[in-house]
């Protein structure tokens, strides 16, 4: 029977303290992002209102790196603000592209070339603008996808680190038990097989 070799102190060391890094960070980053677009949402339905115009609308696909691809409606507008044009292209926070084009295609049959709209702007930035405001349903992905990889990542950095050490020790007491023709009784000493 083939015995397991024993992780390198190296090994160990990346699974229990680095390979948990890339999810914490992306966790983190995601959910800050993906919290700060909340707020944005939720601020949007108090923000002052200008009237704009579609520029141009249609459905583009994005292929993927390995294969594969997005369809996500392409919308641009334009409105003025105080004698100055400004444009914008969200339509609503949390905007997703998906492998199914009907999504995109049902947002540019509500947003068509040359069709007026209410804009609504950051006074501070008017270049941050959307045409949803609030909170809709798809703006939670991206905090919950933030989340979902950060808890991964502190689970990963807290869990294993205990289970490399539970398993070196396993290992440790396994190579240091006497052989199979001796016995140790309970004072320690090693007393012949029986």
């Amino acid at each position: 029977m083939s015995v397991a070799k024993p992780m390198s102190p190296g090994m160990s060391f990346f699974f229990a303290r680095i390979f948990p890094l890339p999810f914490i960070l992306v966790g983190g980053l995601t959910l800050y992002s993906g919290t700060r677009s909340l707020f944005r949402a939720k601020e949007s339905l108090s923000w002052p209102v200008a009237n704009g115009r579609v520029q141009r609308a249609s459905v583009e696909y994005h292929r993927g790196d390995k294969g594969g691809g997005t369809y996500h409606a392409e919308i641009l507008y334009s409105f003025t603000v105080n004698d100055q044009t400004h444009s914008g292209n969200k339509v609503a926070f949390g905007d997703y592209g998906s492998s199914d084009p009907s999504h995109a295609q049902n947002i540019v049959n509500r947003y068509f070339k040359d069709k007026a709209v209410s804009v609504r702007y950051l006074t501070t930035d008017p270049d941050v603008c959307v045409l949803e405001p609030g909170i809709r349903g798809q703006a939670w992905f991206l905090p919950g996808f933030g989340l979902v990889f950060l808890v991964a990542g502190t689970f990963m950095a807290v869990i294993l680190p205990k289970v490399m050490r539970k398993q070196a020790n396993t290992e440790q007491a396994r190579f240091s038990e006497p052989g199979d023709d001796a016995l140790v009784d309970k004072r320690g000493s090693v007393a012949p097989g029986r």
